[in-house]
């Protein structure tokens, strides 16, 4: 299996109250693992570029100097409320592919960022794009919703489906939150009940065997039908989850992450946090193009990296 660490938290802020409500729960990771923060604030200059070239340029320098005034004012805030340094980029782009770049640059272990939440604020730059930076970032991605301080994660919920590698975003998730802190709920998600469930509870099974390794209190429950999303918002709502830990899936055709509409679903709805977990490997097939619904799931394809 594959050894996690969290050394530096990427928290990209558009000054919304949702992503500063993202900031707190970043800065609450890094105490626990004493890692270094990078607040980043990307000013997009969309619209500014047509017309007088030079008109255009001094806007932008205009907006950035905005930006920097009020990163110093967050770096400082941060530092006198919290003893803790912070490096700080203002930056001019698109989002969302900077995110991504400046995370790759920095060597982010994960991307902390606010999301639109129940009020559905679409002018929230930071959620707008939460979509895309799941899709394209190399790292786990932690979206925080608006609605109250999330400095903890204790009750989590974690959707279980016969994709691949669906039980590697648990040893990232034990990173993020101490075993021993936390109680999880393993949502068992069947699509077809004669093709899915006993592949998904060989799964459920393995997962159960490293929960007892770290000494997670664990609970299992398995659901056969269509609407997965809205099953796991449900169940969600229901034990009043801090945390729901997900899987960005591979399409097999092109070999691209994407974000899958039970992804998007979840994304969108969500009132409580949403970690997404790309794989570090993906093998849907053997070399004899065995799908992973076969008996040799268990063989031939690791449930752990």
């Amino acid at each position: 299996m594959t050894e996690h660490s969290i050394r530096r938290i990427l928290v990209p802020v558009d000054f919304s109250p949702a992503s500063l409500n993202a900031l707190d729960s970043a800065i609450a990771i890094s105490k626990q693992h004493e890692a270094d923060i990078l607040i980043l604030n990307v000013v997009e200059t969309v619209g500014l570029t047509s017309g007088n070239g030079y008109a255009a340029a001094e806007a932008t320098l205009e907006l950035i100097h905005r930006s920097e005034q009020e990163l110093l004012s967050l770096q400082h805030s941060v530092t006198e409320k919290f003893l803790m340094p912070c490096e700080i980029i203002s930056i001019h782009g698109f989002v969302s592919p900077t995110i991504i770049k400046i995370s790759a640059t920095y060597k982010a272990d994960i991307i902390v960022m606010g999301t639109n939440g129940r009020s559905g604020n679409k002018k929230t730059f930071i959620g707008l794009n939460a979509f895309n930076v799941v899709k394209n970032a190399d790292c786990p991605v932690l979206m925080v919703p608006p609605e109250k301080k999330w400095e903890s994660f204790k009750k989590v919920l974690f959707p279980l489906r016969v994709i691949p590698s669906a039980l590697e975003k648990y040893e990232f998730l034990r990173t993020v939150v101490n075993p021993g802190d936390m109680k999880l709920k393993i949502l068992g998600l069947a699509a077809d009940y004669e093709k899915d469930f006993d592949v998904l509870k060989n799964m459920a099974c393995r997962l159960t065997e490293r929960l007892k390794e770290d000494d997670v209190e664990a609970s299992a429950y398995f659901k056969v039908g269509k609407n997965m999303a809205e099953e796991v918002l449900k169940i969600a709502a229901l034990m009043e989850a801090d945390l729901v830990v997900i899987t960005n899936i591979i399409d097999q055709l092109s070999g691209q992450f994407f974000v899958d509409p039970y992804t998007r679903h979840i994304i969108n709805h969500a009132v409580f946090p949403v970690l997404s977990v790309k794989p570090a490997k993906t093998p849907a097939y053997d070399n004899e193009g065995s799908h992973i619904y076969g008996d040799r799931f268990s063989h031939k394809m690791p449930l752990y990296n």
